[in-house]
């Protein structure tokens, strides 16, 4: 065998090795969702949250009619922005049904 073959045959086996470490590091990762500022006051929630990289929305949940709504900042204009909205008790019951995007972007 040559040094290259040797050489060859030691990054092969040290790839497995760094992707087998990956996968153990990556399994072992909560999966959960993080919010910057979360506020609950009387029936109302809200939180902000990063939904692009340089873009963050604003989350408002009715506790009481189980219904929420996303806004976004729109820097260059200087306004929020209504994303859309959905019935959380249809959501969270399998179906999408509950979902009106008055602008058509989902997220």
């Amino acid at each position: 065998m040559t040094r290259i073959e040797t050489a060859c045959f030691g990054l092969i086996a040290s790839a497995f090795i760094l992707a087998g470490l990956l996968i153990v590091q990556v399994s072992s990762m909560p999966n959960t969702a993080e919010a910057a500022m979360v506020i609950t006051k009387d029936h109302f929630t809200l939180l902000t949250a990063k939904t692009r990289n340089v873009e963050e929305s604003l989350f408002v949940i009715n506790n009481q009619t189980q219904r929420h709504v996303i806004y976004k900042l729109n820097v260059g204009q200087k306004r929020i922005e209504l994303v859309g909205g959905a019935d959380l008790t249809q959501v969270f019951n399998g179906g999408m049904g509950g979902v009106d995007n008055d602008r058509g972007s989902g997220r």
